[in-house]
């Protein structure tokens, strides 16, 4: 492994021996090697960033330290003496710490209540018939929430009430409570704005002066540089490489997360021009016109047609997510008119929607759109199981699983079996399964909000094919997206919200990978996102 220099001068730990060692680590499940024979450190006073494509065995290597799943092969020490992680307890207890990319907060408590959940202090010396002592908790964590800006109002409120940088921050003061030495970050700046992800790196700077371990799993690779000391790359399960960030740029990264083989198939999927085909009538999918829902939605007009992809842009709360749920019948608009073809509409509800040939990607994956519980092939066929029963009453067990298949085959969906549980999947082969959830229904209009969140580079390139061939049949699609590049790049047309209403359309690159990297029409957008008008 090479060693590091710590490049924003924070301590290194003084000792040789890691404070976490995994050795030989690996995982099976029934027909999947998820892990195999994974060695890593992690060290006192260290940012240690891990990369990988989803299924890469990311986050199984996480769930194994975390304790919530068991390895069926190698060692864990902490400061160099073997130990056993059966619970995540028992990870707690070691002083490892995980704030997962899905908040696990309760988010009807407060801060404090949180923080101290299933771990509360009581006055008196029996914990069994001890009262709370309130005063206790709130002055073991009042030094550390001014430390990371959290105010008295923020820790006394619902966590609901506080924005994702701060629910963030209250999972980090829940682990440095309880002395904490190793910080698990899974995707930790998904979903969040620009300068919220710079406060977010300075906490994390903190984090190391005060000598613990930071493991930082993140899909974003210009997030890594002048930040980590160290990286771990994996690929299909194992090991790849150790690195020194300093060694390395972002190109070369990707190419030790998926083969130089694989990287360059990737790049013409992503670049997409060659695939762009759709060359029948542009006929007109759908139109709002004027559509006001309060108090969020004020006047919205916007038309997409067929082949074409149009991007939403704008800030957090400026009303994209807002103006999905109008066209999907979620939400009533209090005025103005939707057409669907050219026809005026009214949607009465997100299942009329999908029989009106309207399908919905929503952002949050885990907890709108995939049931965990339940296999590949149900995942994609309970849109519409009608069409794969007996006379529309008996499912047929052999259709749903043939047609999952071809799902899974066109697709590219990494599972060994459609009858595998969809929890068990990495998050872009669980966002592939959404997807083609929608596409069984053989719907006229998708809406794919935050496609790529919380998914590598990759599997990114994979289902931006998917829109451009749904569009290229003849679909419509509305894409909506925080990240600026992903947006210029997939859109034909960006219409930009601000303050719940569209502010300005700009014409966007058409899957050019070229012109994603240009500033002009970025800087565009933002200054219509921000103030309402172009700069001059």
């Amino acid at each position: 492994m090479n060693t590091t220099e710590n490049h924003q001068g924070a301590p290194k730990g003084t000792s040789d021996v890691p404070v976490v060692s995994v050795r030989g680590i690996g995982k099976v499940y029934p027909g999947v090697v998820a892990l195999a024979d994974v060695d890593i450190d992690l060290r006192a006073g260290e940012i240690h960033g891990l990369l990988g494509e989803n299924g890469a065995g990311k986050s199984t290597l996480i769930n194994i330290l975390s304790g919530t799943v068991r390895p069926s092969a190698g060692t864990i020490s902490i400061d160099g003496a073997e130990v056993a992680i059966s619970t995540p307890r028992d990870a707690q207890d070691l002083g490892i710490s995980t704030v997962h990319q899905e908040q696990s907060l309760a988010p009807n408590l407060t801060a404090i209540e949180n923080i101290f959940l299933g771990r509360e202090m009581v006055a008196g010396r029996n914990r069994a018939v001890g009262i709370l002592d309130e005063k206790g908790m709130r002055a073991r964590v009042r030094e550390l929430a001014h430390e990371f800006g959290l105010t008295h109002h923020d820790i006394n409120v619902p966590v609901e009430a506080l924005g994702a940088l701060k629910q963030h921050v209250v999972q980090i003061i829940k682990a440095l409570a309880f002395r904490t030495r190793v910080l698990i970050l899974d995707e930790p700046t998904s979903g969040l704005a620009d300068h919220e992800r710079l406060t977010l790196f300075s906490y994390m700077r903190q984090l190391r002066e005060k000598g613990i371990s930071l493991l930082w799993v993140t899909h974003r690779l210009d997030e890594l540089f002048g930040l980590t000391d160290t990286i771990t790359v994996l690929r299909d399960g194992r090991l790849v490489a150790n690195v020194d960030p300093a060694d390395h740029t972002a190109d070369s990264l990707v190419r030790l997360m998926v083969g130089r083989s694989n990287l360059a198939a990737r790049e013409d999927i992503a670049d997409g021009k060659t695939a762009k085909g759709y060359s029948g009538p542009r006929d007109e999918v759908l139109r709002l016109e004027a559509v006001t829902r309060h108090p969020r939605l004020h006047e919205v007009s916007l038309a997409v047609r067929r082949g074409e992809i149009l991007g939403l842009a704008g800030i957090a709360g400026a009303g994209r997510t807002e103006t999905a749920m109008v066209i999907l019948g979620a939400d009533r608009p209090d005025s103005g008119q939707i057409f669907l073809h050219s026809k005026p509409t009214v949607i009465h509800s997100p299942r009329e929607a999908r029989q009106k040939g309207v399908m919905y990607v929503p952002e949050e994956r885990k907890t709108h759109a995939i049931l965990g519980d339940f296999s590949i092939k149900r995942n994609i066929t309970i849109s519409d199981l009608r069409r794969t029963a007996v006379a529309g009453l008996f499912l047929r067990g052999s259709h749903e699983s043939e047609t999952a298949k071809r799902f899974v085959g066109d697709l590219g969906i990494k599972t060994s079996s459609v009858q595998e549980k969809i929890r068990n999947l990495s998050g872009g082969n669980q966002q592939k399964v959404v997807i083609a959830r929608c596409l069984f229904t053989n719907p006229d209009l998708i809406i794919f909000d935050e496609p790529t969140q919380g998914i590598d580079v990759g599997a990114k390139a994979e289902v931006y094919r998917l829109i451009y061939d749904f569009v290229d049949r003849g679909g419509a699609a509305i894409v909506i997206s925080s990240e600026l590049p992903e947006l210029i790049r997939v859109s034909d047309r960006i219409a930009v919200m601000r303050e719940g209403t569209i502010v300005g359309e700009l014409e966007g690159t058409g899957r050019d990978e070229a012109a994603s990297e240009t500033s002009e029409l970025g800087e565009q957008i933002i200054s219509l996102a921000t103030r309402g008008a172009v700069a001059a």
